[in-house]
């Protein structure tokens, strides 16, 4: 009998947690013609320039008590000082509307909130706007200097070990040559019913 234990990586997660809230809330779908990619890891010296970043394909506009918020989902991008990392979920404020003459407003065309968004989201450098993200090895992280981090910890550090269904295995014979770190051999597995906690999570904090 296998002793393989079923559950999610942390990418599934974030993909299911993302598809949870676009089912509670069917928000306008925006692509973006060109990846929007923001710097998270940076190795560059004189010599060279090695950068790792998150991108992003898509963003949904979603509407949380009158406000509108742009959520996206991105993964890991770049050079090898990206290897860390797999994955997050952001967070924007957004104006659908922008002021014109004599103190009215226009809404937005689809262009313009294409490069507004592509804009907003390479601003958001080293997870400043993530709600959360996920490393390579399956753990989850959030940015102590970044606009959501406190109130995410407050509420999945409770609630974080009862949603893990293997805790990660790393081999101590070999060594990431990215980041000189135990190999990870089995990543964290998540039950799936994380899913929903972390999109009510999510909306807890929006909200």
């Amino acid at each position: 009998m296998s002793d393989k234990v079923e559950g999610l990586n942390v990418r599934e997660l974030l993909k299911n947690t993302y598809s949870r809230l676009s089912e509670r809330h069917n928000p306008q779908e925006v692509v973006l013609p060109n990846r929007a990619l923001t710097e998270i890891a940076n190795d560059s010296d004189l010599h060279r320039t090695r950068v790792g970043y998150m991108g992003y394909e898509t963003a949904g506009l979603f509407q949380f008590n009158g406000s509108v918020w742009t959520i996206a989902r991105g993964e890991a991008y770049g050079s090898y000082p990206a290897d860390p990392y797999d994955s997050d979920i952001l967070a924007l404020e957004f104006e659908l509307r922008r002021p014109i003459q004599g103190g009215r407003t226009r809404k937005k065309t689809e262009k313009q909130i294409q490069e507004e968004l592509g804009e907003s989201i390479s601003r958001s450098e080293y997870f400043r706007n993530s709600l959360i993200y996920g490393m390579a090895d399956g753990n989850l992280a959030v940015s102590k200097n970044g606009k959501f981090g406190e109130r995410m910890v407050e509420i999945l550090r409770p609630e974080m070990q009862r949603f893990i269904a293997q805790e990660p295995e790393y081999d101590s014979q070999y060594l990431s040559l990215s980041t000189l770190s135990p190999i990870c051999k089995s990543s964290v597995k998540y039950k799936p019913e994380f899913a929903d906690f972390l999109a009510d999570s999510i909306e807890a904090v929006l909200k």
